[in-house]
């Protein structure tokens, strides 16, 4: 689950860390949705923490909450520029590269030729 409450950038560069160390590569990735009578749709709709009234952050922003989405899928050549300015924000960059522990590499991926043409024969 992406951006639930609590969630910072740093969090979020910290669980995609943990997915690719686990060697994870998730298909489907769920945004966080308030849903009724739980502790979590109470600290996104008043940003406190009703056991303790202190202030959680809650990311509502669609930008940002699209950045915590593209870590959890980093692999996915789609992200790689919301993956990289996610990282840039969270001061990762350490994490794009070419070593083993970065997550997007510092190019991104080549998209193949949009404007090549197949060629019919006759």
């Amino acid at each position: 689950m992406s951006s639930p409450p609590g969630s910072t950038m740093t969090e979020a560069v910290e669980l995609a860390e943990y997915i690719r160390d686990m060697g994870y590569n998730p298909e489907q990735v769920q945004d966080f949705y308030p849903t009724p009578s739980t502790l979590s749709t109470v600290m996104y709709y008043t940003g406190l923490d009703p056991r303790t009234m202190e202030k959680v952050y809650v990311p509502t922003d669609p930008h940002e909450k699209a950045m915590q989405r593209a870590l959890i899928q980093y692999r996915n050549p789609k992200n790689y520029n919301l993956v990289k300015e996610a990282l840039l924000k969270a001061h990762r960059e350490d994490l794009i590269g070419s070593g083993p522990k970065c997550l997007i590499r510092a190019v991104p991926p080549r998209r193949p030729n949009a404007a090549a043409k197949t060629v019919r024969r006759r």
